[in-house]
């Protein structure tokens, strides 16, 4: 009997969780809240993403986290900004226009608002 091994690939759940770890740890310090809204931002992705779309890559000083998705026919780009202390979702790049910022005052309401009118 043959024996199936596991192929090890990158999945958008796997750049997720990459992203996440990478928020939270430069979050560390700050209020619990900045934790739950990445992880609730982290959910409209997973919810709204086109399958096969979401990949994690860092800055070139390998600092920044970016995470980059396509939600509907948008590709979206979302990065921690450490002096503000807020995520920051981008029109494609990371020097597109800001679309929305998410922080530790974004009211769970605004998520799915959010993504509801990226994805119709």
């Amino acid at each position: 009997m043959a024996q199936i091994r596991p192929q090890s690939e990158m999945t958008d759940l796997d750049a997720v969780r990459r992203y996440a770890v990478s928020v939270i740890t430069q979050s560390q310090g700050e209020a619990l809240e900045m934790r739950a809204i990445t992880l609730a931002l982290l959910g409209g992705i997973m919810w709204r993403g086109e399958p096969g779309s979401t990949t994690m890559t860092q800055n070139a000083d390998g600092r920044n986290a970016i995470l980059t998705t396509t939600l509907g026919d948008r590709r979206l780009t979302f990065s921690y900004d450490e002096s503000t202390e807020t995520i920051k979702m981008r029109e494609d790049t990371l020097d597109g226009p800001i679309i929305h910022s998410f922080c530790n005052r974004t009211l769970l309401i605004d998520f799915e608002r959010t993504f509801s009118v990226l994805w119709s």
